[in-house]
Order: structure tokens, then sequence, then C-alpha cells
């Protein structure tokens, strides 16, 4: 009977061992479960920034598209209106030597005319 109790014993001590162990390894669980769903929830905020972040850029690169185009745009203006501004002035040098020219030819004509004024009233 001795031998019955101590082998009761050794099973109590065994059982209360393993229980001692299979606690220790619920909470070690537990702790996993809570450090997994800690990554899960991490991992769902960072694929959310991504995708915000990814969002933005795409916006942004629209946008970049878009003023680079507008720029493209106002530059062939401005290459246009420089153009015409070459080619008004131009016109307006052209103008200015025909109108000097014109000033020269009447000068010449109303000397002329006085001329023929002044012998008019000598005859």
């Amino acid at each position: 009977m001795e031998k019955f109790k101590e082998k009761l014993l050794t099973l109590r001590s065994e059982a209360e061992a393993v229980t001692a162990q299979a606690d220790e390894l619920e909470a070690k669980v537990k702790q996993l479960e809570g450090e997994h769903t800690a990554k899960n929830h991490e991992l769902l905020s960072m694929q959310i920034r991504v995708k915000n972040l990814e969002e933005q850029l795409e916006k942004t690169e629209q946008k970049l598209r878009e003023t680079s185009a507008k720029f493209n745009e106002s530059d062939v203006k401005a290459e246009e209106a420089e153009r015409k501004v070459g080619d008004l002035e131009n016109v307006i040098m052209e103008k200015e030597q025909k109108n000097e020219a014109l000033a020269e030819q009447y000068k010449t004509a109303k000397a002329e005319l006085d001329e023929m004024g002044r012998q008019f009233d000598d005859l």
C-alpha cells in the first residue's frame, strides 16, 4: 500500500508539473496570439497607408502631367508670340524707313514748291 501511495504521489506530482507546463504553454499561446493579432493590425494599417500613398502618388503624377502639358502649351504660345513680336518689329522698322523716305520726299517736294512759288512771284 505504501508503494501505491508513493506511486500516487509521484503521479500527482507529475500531473501537477504537466498541468503547470500546460498552463505556461497556454499563456505562451495567448501571448503569441496577441502578438499575431497586433502584427495583423499593424500589417493592415501599413497596407492602408501604402494604398493611400499610392493614391496620392497617382494624383500627384496626374497633376504633374497636366502641369507639364500646360507648360508645354504655354511654351509654344510664348514662342509664337516671340515670332509675332519679331515680325511686328520688322514691320515697324520697314514703316519707319518708309516714313523717313516719305518725309524726305515731302521736304524735297515742299522745297521745290516753295522755289516754284518764289519764281512765280518774281514773274
